[in-house]
């Protein structure tokens, strides 16, 4: 199986996802949600966590200032470089160790509380295996916490630029040299795959579900504040949470 390395993207994540409004939406949401469904999270528990995939180390970050271990994986090296200058303080205790691996090849070292899958499954050719092998690192009654990238919205976007040739010849996937993922998936077929691994999903969110299609002409107009609580508001509502930029799953392994 391949898989796309982001060391030439390393810049443009930086800027063009994490250090955006739209980086600050996404973590608005994607924060509120894990703490609906985990609210020990925010309670000191010292929860064991893997940040797969975890790019420039977001997640890894806030879960750390919770007061949870985190171990955290990346293909690329350049992430990791840059996660380890960002969380130097941590590596240094030991709370946080990084390694340089794909979501094919990683073993983990104990099974996980809480694992991480955020926009990984979308720039694999065979994702649901992927997610089969991050459904087992987890313990019993653990969490998997998984986004990807939402087939349903590049389909609308497509059409409301122009490019419906694009879409009638299922054109929609990246050629990894951007950031539109080679394989942009159905929110539906990836809740059937966790369900087909045993998993019990607890929320299924959308990321961005209004924000990204409106014209930026019009978000200028609105203060950020008030597009992160509308995002809030509806991102767990049909039909908008199946519109977002990425569809966040939260999912309980039984024990």
């Amino acid at each position: 199986m391949t898989y796309i390395n982001f060391d030439h993207l390393a810049d443009r994540f930086q800027d063009q996802i994490y250090g955006s409004t739209k980086g600050r939406i996404r973590q608005a949401v994607i924060n509120a949600s894990y703490l609906k469904v985990l609210p020990e999270l925010d309670s000191g528990s010292g929860l064991r966590v893997l940040d797969a995939g975890g790019g420039l180390g977001q997640m890894s970050k806030w879960l750390l200032e919770l007061g949870h271990q985190v171990d955290y994986f990346d293909v690329s090296q350049e992430m990791l470089n840059r996660t380890e200058q960002l969380l130097s303080e941590q590596t240094a205790s030991g709370q946080w160790q990084g390694m340089q691996a794909s979501i094919l090849e990683y073993e983990p070292r104990h099974a996980m509380d809480l694992v991480v899958v955020h926009a990984v499954l979308e720039w694999l050719e065979q994702p649901q295996l992927a997610l089969e092998r991050a459904v087992a690192w987890l313990k019993p009654g653990g969490v998997l916490g998984l986004m990807v990238y939402n087939r349903h919205m590049l389909v609308m976007r497509n059409l409301m630029r122009g490019t419906l040739k694009k879409v009638k010849a299922d054109q929609l996937g990246g050629d990894g040299q951007g950031l539109t993922p080679i394989n942009p998936l159905d929110p539906t077929a990836v809740r059937g795959w966790l369900e087909a691994a045993g998993l019990e999903v607890a929320l299924q969110a959308g990321v961005r579900t209004f924000s990204d299609l409106t014209e930026p002409v019009v978000l200028s107009w609105y203060e950020e504040a008030d597009i992160i609580e509308m995002e809030l508001e509806l991102c767990e509502q049909a039909p908008y949470r199946d519109l977002g930029r990425y569809v966040l799953f939260l999912a309980h392994k039984p024990l």
